[in-house]
């Protein structure tokens, strides 16, 4: 488990001078922002019952990403590359589950299906996160992703004992007929993945249904 590859979050366009990131600038990287679909969140009791509580989330990707289409509460990009693609999807929610430690939970959450599978995981004040190689299906290379951490406590959220958790999970497959060795998801996309993760934020955000 690592800490950071680089520390940086919203600060990553000011503060991408961190170890392992000596030679990025501010150019190479871009800050995004989404949102839970308001269908998707969790009911709040009087006296704001009138909205729902959903979660906020913001990564930072390389700019040669590049966006694509994507429904609500999602973010979509493809790679660049000439014989391997990959599409990476990256959503949001919010949960009410028990209060526990970010790393257990990311583990839980996204069993890796073995040693070998793990690309990496990291921990960084109260969140976690995971990257997990999926068995190959077919020639496509899937790779998962989550990072997590509580939300909030709120009672008029989240009943007593519980805690509202956000998960960011990222999705990433390579194109039917591309030809993706293993340099392609263990030194590029496996690595560009857990950097937006370990930069990740979240924040309660209120929003009318």
């Amino acid at each position: 488990m690592r800490v950071l590859r680089f520390v940086a979050s919203v600060t990553a366009t000011a503060a991408l001078g961190a170890a392992g990131a000596a030679q990025a600038s501010t150019s190479d990287y871009v800050a995004r922002s989404f949102n839970q679909p308001s269908s998707a969140g969790l009911e709040v009791q009087p006296p704001l019952d009138e909205f729902r509580a959903v979660s906020r989330a913001r990564v930072v990707v390389t700019t040669d990403w590049r966006p694509q289409r994507a429904s609500a509460g999602r973010l979509a990009f493809l790679t660049p590359g000439a014989g391997c693609r990959y599409r990476v999807t990256f959503s949001v929610r919010t949960r009410i589950a028990e209060p526990r430690d970010p790393v257990a939970y990311v583990a839980d959450a996204l069993p890796s299906p073995g040693p070998a599978y793990l690309l990496d995981s990291g921990q960084r004040a109260a969140t976690a996160f995971r990257t997990v190689r999926r068995r190959n299906s077919g020639e496509i290379v899937r790779i998962d992703a989550l990072w997590a951490r509580v939300l909030t406590r709120r009672r008029d959220i989240v009943p007593a004992g519980q805690v509202a958790w956000t998960e960011i999970r990222v999705t990433a497959a390579s194109r039917p007929g591309d030809e993706c060795h293993s340099g392609t998801w263990r030194v590029r996309m496996g690595p560009q993945i857990s950097d937006a993760l370990a930069t990740a934020r979240a924040s309660l955000k209120f929003v009318r249904p």
